[in-house]
């Protein structure tokens, strides 16, 4: 019974997962009742409300030998449900009057289960469950709109790079079996240590894999062309759920298996990492640079701010064994997701009443806008890293966890991610000048949709709490990080 307990955030979203898409089914005479995204909310809110109850007195469990409920699985949990929340309540107004609405939301909760089992799997094949169950909904969810051709082609796109993920993780999950014997991942962490002459070889691809597999949902450079096209053809919800969601399981995905599983392996897959963080970030600011469309903008931010959580992979630890680096991506998941997600609405609230979507509609948007306006001020300003916003607690965590790691190349990449982070002001702030200093050609006031302005403030509010009261935020991630 108490196990039933503390998988009620599970069978919760499985419950309501499997019942929302028939709910939409429910008339009242001819006419349907609308009670699926409704239902789709309710499912969310008991899920998060029970992550947030057990986090507190739940306590880890283990279950099925490969199921792993601990403060790592209640924080990410957390963060991936409140993702989901605000991209459901969000997609109120974005769905209203679509006939795909039911099956949105049922898909919807089902990728997120998907995304919550990654976050608890302590055995690959588990996780690879978790994967596909994360993976496929998304696919529908990218074509939901039948009609528009963008939304397809964003699919196909999707799916295909997705299906190459998944073959690569497989064969990286077979090799790992063949070396070590068992998915488990502490067993696996056992066998790896004892790995001498062909049998690293072998171990060395499975790695290769490993990071190629998990860097295409992560955005990592070079596994990142699909997301600018993505994001731009998807629905901008969609879009939202695949930048903070399905990003952030990967990661969840990738801390278990190399923080978990590979540090036992006398492999510098570090070093790997450092590399793979600097040249996302890098690459990513740049591209933002040059793009002329607000959602390929946000696509390429997503994948640097993706490099900054790759540091806490390659550099988890500090010298003296203490998770720094590991507890400030942590800390960098909580505030990219909360972030991201609500830029993605932001986006979608402006899409909605300008039908272009190029940065000169944002010309003079705080005339028109002025609460997503400001909101998207602040969203970009703690993407940044400025204080005392949450993004810039993360970063320090982040750049003092790699200056105190055992390596040499340590403080490199510091200051790489402080340079990066830098240079990321120059596009958020040539936005934000657009938006406060340039005319645009109508200067009309907007009535904004309140679904979306609801989600831009709940997210501004978190980010002044988080940043202004950083403690607490910072003891939980370090809690959470230790767990792991």
């Amino acid at each position: 019974m108490t196990n039933l307990w503390i998988l009620t955030p599970f069978l919760t979203l499985a419950t309501f997962g499997l019942l929302v898409t028939p709910a939409g089914l429910i008339k009242r005479g001819k006419t349907p009742m609308g009670i699926a995204p409704y239902a789709g909310l309710t499912g969310l809110a008991i899920a998060l409300g029970s992550t947030i109850w057990l986090g507190f007195y739940g306590g880890p469990s283990q279950i099925f030998g490969g199921f792993q409920i601990d403060l790592f699985t209640y924080f990410f949990t957390g963060v991936l449900l409140l993702v989901s929340l605000f991209v459901a309540i969000s997609s109120l107004e974005f769905m209203k009057g679509d006939a795909n609405r039911a099956p949105y939301f049922g898909l919807l909760l089902l990728s997120t289960l998907g995304m919550i089992v990654l976050a608890a799997s302590m055995d690959l094949i588990l996780l690879y469950v978790g994967w596909e169950l994360m993976s496929i909904p998304t696919y529908a969810l990218t074509a939901i709109k039948k009609r528009d051709p963008n939304s397809h082609e964003a699919a196909v796109k999707f799916f295909v790079l997705s299906a190459l993920s998944s073959a690569l993780l497989v064969y990286a999950i077979s090799l790992t079996f063949g070396i070590t014997g068992s998915t488990s991942l502490p067993a696996i962490a056992t066998s790896l240590g004892t790995l001498t002459g062909d049998t690293r070889s072998f171990a060395l691809i499975a790695i290769v894999m490993f990071v190629a597999g998990f860097g295409v949902k992560m955005a990592v450079v070079p596994f990142h062309m699909w997301i600018p096209d993505a994001f731009e053809g998807a629905p901008t919800t969609v879009s939202a759920l695949l930048a903070a969601g399905a990003k952030m399981a990967a990661f969840a995905a990738a801390f278990r298996v190399f923080i978990v599983a590979m540090t036992s392996v006398n492999i510098d897959w570090y070093s790997t990492f450092a590399i793979l963080a600097i040249a996302t970030m890098t690459l990513g600011n740049l591209a933002a640079l040059m793009q002329k469309s607000f959602t390929r903008l946000l696509a390429y931010s997503s994948i640097a701010q993706a490099g900054y959580v790759m540091i806490a992979l390659a550099t988890p630890f500090t010298a003296s064994g203490v998770p720094l680096g590991l507890a400030g991506g942590l800390f960098h998941v909580l505030n990219y997701s909360i972030v991201k997600t609500a830029a993605f609405v932001a986006a979608a609230a402006v899409a909605t009443k300008l039908p272009v979507n190029t940065l000169d509609s944002f010309n003079g948007l705080a005339r028109r806008m002025p609460q997503t306006a400001f909101n998207i001020t602040v969203f970009f300003l703690a993407l940044a890293g400025v204080p005392p916003l949450n993004g810039f607690f993360s970063k320090v965590m982040l750049f003092t966890g790699a200056v105190y790691s055992p390596y040499s190349w340590g403080g490199y990449l510091a200051i790489a991610a402080l340079l990066n982070s830098g240079f990321s002001m120059s596009y958020y702030g040539w936005l934000i000048k657009r938006m406060y200093f340039d005319d645009s050609a109508d200067s009309s006031r907007i009535m904004e949709p309140r679904a979306y302005t609801s989600i831009m403030w709940i997210a501004t509010a978190l980010v002044f709490i988080i940043g202004l009261y950083p403690d607490p935020w910072i003891r939980l991630v370090q809690n959470a990080a230790a767990a792991l």
